[in-house]
């Protein structure tokens, strides 16, 4: 299990492996739209931009954070509002 601080410098790794593979599909499309021409490769890059990239990012992220989340140890402290017993007291 990870500690909170070190799921912070967990993410980004992650995060940015995830979108390296989604970049390397985009560079495929974008070398066959390069070979069709320039009108073609602006249209795709346009195109790919938004279909792909863009939702592609959305999805990942929520996707690399539940993961992390998942991974992180609880903190055992509780939450605002919320008192610690004292030694003597009982929880009823």
């Amino acid at each position: 299990m990870l500690t909170p601080r070190q799921a912070r410098y967990v993410f980004l790794p992650v995060m940015l492996a995830a979108m390296s593979a989604l970049v390397g599909v985009a560079l495929v499309v974008v070398q066959q739209g390069l070979a069709a021409g320039p009108d073609e490769f602006w249209m795709l890059a346009w195109v790919l931009a938004f279909v792909l990239a863009l939702p592609g990012a959305m999805l990942l992220l929520p996707v690399v954070s539940a993961l992390m989340s998942s991974l992180t140890r609880r903190e055992t402290v509780p939450m605002a509002g919320e008192t610690i017993p004292t030694t003597g007291q009982w929880s009823r």
